[in-house]
């Protein structure tokens, strides 16, 4: 497929004609021409032998993450082209009149060292409360920048000359309303509130001169994320959009009641917390279970369906 056909077929595939209209007038406005075309050209040009590099050190970076403590599976991807020129045109139209953003100034030779997730990886945990010892070892893996208010100079630390492999950017805890943030009080990373109920843990690091993004959620994240991504993510277009997005907060406290459960379960199991008596159960002296929390996130994950199925008409 030629350039012009491969470019009308994005465009219409991907739903983005009117992003580029608008960006063509801005563009039209201030360079006296129109850049986005020419903009993804080159990465069109470029890109294939990129993707094959990227695939070998995703592979390597993978045999060094596959032994982190805690994972229970992992999952990784390189960017395709499709997907990256769809970024590429949603971020510079977002940020097109924006002088502080460098989507701004994206181009056919900065887009690698602008977009970060180019390489993908995922490590999912079976329990939130083992998050720190992944945390440990991805950063003693990983190492901060030495300097550490470089983290305020840079959105990413360069690349360093060296070759050696660092954190990109202080690590992002992306977090719910109730959530527990005791886990990450010791480590040094930023907290993020998403009134959507996402959660995972966000790095970006440099390595052997690419960025790569490395996350971290547990498997019950991972399931509702999963589904929200495919069916509701920047889905606004779908005529069951509005319905999908209510069905995905009940899902959300389902979800996250469950991975409370386990957490507690894991919990009983090593300390032996709970023991059989006169029929009842007895908590070990010291201990508490908070099973009412998680009830009050199942009768929410209720109150939520019994609404949906009201305006079901």
């Amino acid at each position: 497929m030629c350039w012009d056909e491969y470019w009308k077929f994005l465009l219409d595939d991907k739903k983005l004609n009117s992003k580029v209209e608008e960006m063509n007038e801005i563009d039209l406005d201030i360079n006296g021409k129109y850049m986005i075309e020419d903009i993804c050209h080159e990465i069109y040009d470029e890109y294939p032998d990129y993707y094959k590099e990227l695939q070998k050190k995703r592979q390597e970076l993978l045999n060094i993450v596959e032994e982190f403590p805690g994972v229970h599976l992992q999952t990784s991807r390189v960017k395709k082209l499709d997907s990256l020129l769809k970024k590429v045109i949603e971020k510079r139209s977002q940020y097109i009149t924006s002088g502080a953003s460098l989507y701004t100034n994206i181009n056919g030779e900065n887009y690698k060292n602008i977009l970060t997730d180019l390489t993908g990886i995922r490590l999912i945990i079976s329990y939130r409360g083992s998050w720190i010892e992944l945390h440990n070892k991805i950063v003693e893996t990983f190492p901060y920048y030495k300097e550490r208010e470089a983290y305020n100079k840079y959105t990413f630390i360069p690349h360093p000359q060296d070759g050696s492999s660092v954190i990109a950017e202080i690590p992002k805890v992306y977090y719910a309303y109730m959530d527990d943030l005791s886990i990450y009080k010791e480590a040094d990373v930023e907290t993020y509130l998403k009134e959507n109920g996402y959660r995972s843990v966000h790095y970006v690091i440099s390595f052997q001169g690419t960025y790569v993004e490395l996350q971290t959620r547990t498997i019950y994240d991972e399931a509702w994320s999963d589904f929200d991504h495919n069916f509701v993510y920047k889905r606004e277009y779908h005529k069951s959009h509005a319905a999908l997005k209510d069905m995905s907060k009940v899902l959300n406290q389902i979800t996250i009641a469950a991975s409370e459960l386990g957490e507690i379960m894991k919990k009983v199991y090593d300390n032996e917390l709970i023991s059989e008596f006169d029929g009842d159960y007895k908590v070990k002296e010291g201990y508490s279970l908070q099973l009412n929390e998680i009830s009050d996130k199942i009768v929410n994950a209720q109150l939520l369906l019994d609404e949906l199925n009201k305006r079901i008409v």
